[in-house]
């Protein structure tokens, strides 16, 4: 006899009748026993089997849970267990990808496992490569090239980094043996020095031919040399000083442009007439003028108006000259503001009665009666205030 394994002497067959069929012809004396019985309860049997085996295993605290009200607290995570990201930076470490001063702390930066700090952990990983490529680019340079370079990132001009960079190298890489083997070199670099000593041609031309009969022309060569890169050496310190001098002034002039336009604001009692600057105003002015909120296609700081502009400069200075055509950007002779603000109040007054009229007469359609007796008392006292506004102005 084959059956439905889901099947019971009880239950229907499953639908379509295609599940795993099992032969169970061997279980003769089951099949005649549960036939021979009358009192046999298929499931009053079914039910007592199932609740012995759970009393068997069910202890007081497990039944107790059984009535315990649902609760919405998600499963913590083990505390033993680490951050994934803790757990990635360590293995990236293991396989060479950082190294122990990557996770060195300092002001702005602490990896604690969390994102945003294995963010910043690949940012300064990045750095650090792209500084290393950038010292390797350097290394590989020419040597008079790699010393320009080195000198204008120091921050000589181009055109110092360039000659006195040049000059360096030259004077550094001569030799004795060199010179000896090349006394036009020797005698190029003996009038050079001479040269800058303020000696005439002819006391230059003299020394030289009295070096040449010593046969001293390239001890006298490579001592110039000597001096001379002396000499550059001094020119970029000189340099240096001159460029972090040039800052400096460049920062004071910055900061005393600063200083006075804080007290042009400071001292500015209005712009509008009738209507004074508060302090507060005074500090948000000074605050959108010079603080930087944003950087434009070249990384240059914008504050608040240039960032503004920059969204929509077509639209930007099309308001900007329609305000100017409403007065609102006048000045007289002497470059004081001198706001005219007719035009705009007219535009407002002629907004301001429409709005109204468009409410007396909402409010007299509704009650087809007085118009006054559709408003209470605040209305009343608005539109008194501004017909004597209006006729006051």
């Amino acid at each position: 006899m084959k059956t439905n394994k889901f099947y019971s002497p009880d239950f229907e067959a499953p639908e379509g009748g295609t599940g795993e069929v099992i032969n169970n012809s061997s279980d003769k004396n089951l099949v005649k026993d549960v036939a021979e019985s009358n009192e046999f309860d298929f499931d009053t049997e079914l039910s007592n089997l199932i609740n012995d085996a759970a009393d068997e295993d069910e202890t007081p605290e497990s039944k107790a849970k059984d009535f315990a009200p649902p609760s919405d607290k998600k499963e913590t995570v083990d505390e033993e267990d680490e951050p994934l990201y803790k757990v990635l930076a360590e293995q990236l470490k293991a396989e060479g990808l950082f190294d122990d001063e990557d996770f060195q702390e300092d002001d702005d930066f602490k990896f604690d496992g969390t994102p945003d700090s294995f963010k910043s952990l690949m940012e300064r990983r990045d750095f650090k490569r792209g500084v290393k490529i950038f010292e390797d680019i350097v290394s590989e340079m020419p040597n008079k090239m790699r010393k320009q370079f080195e000198l204008f990132m120091d921050g000589l001009d181009e055109d110092s980094s360039i000659d006195i960079g040049s000059r360096v190298v030259d004077y550094s890489s001569i030799t004795k043996e060199q010179l000896e083997s090349n006394p036009q070199k020797a005698e190029q670099l003996y009038r050079e020095l001479l040269r800058t000593k303020g000696f005439s041609n002819e006391k230059i031309t003299k020394y030289v031919e009295r070096a040449r009969d010593l046969d001293e022309l390239a001890d006298e060569g490579l001592e110039a040399a000597q001096i001379l890169n002396q000499e550059a050496q001094q020119q970029i310190q000189l340099k240096k000083q001159e460029e972090q001098n040039t800052a400096f002034q460049r920062q004071r002039e910055a900061q005393q442009r600063l200083q006075a336009l804080k007290a042009a604001i400071s001292q500015t009692p209005e712009i509008f007439k009738g209507v004074p600057i508060t302090d507060k105003m005074k500090d948000q002015l000074y605050k959108s003028m010079t603080e930087t909120v944003a950087y434009d296609e070249n990384k240059q700081p914008l504050n608040k108006v240039a960032a503004i502009s920059r969204k929509n400069p077509e639209a930007f200075r099309l308001q900007l000259h329609y305000l100017t055509e409403l007065g609102l950007f006048n000045m007289d002779e002497r470059g004081n503001i001198k706001p005219d603000l007719t035009k705009l109040m007219r535009l407002a007054e002629t907004k301001v009665v429409r709005s109204i009229d468009d409410r007396l007469k909402k409010a007299a359609f509704k009650s087809g009666s007085n118009l006054s007796n559709n408003l209470n008392d605040k209305e009343v006292d608005v539109l008194t205030s501004l017909e004597n506004f209006l006729n006051n102005k």
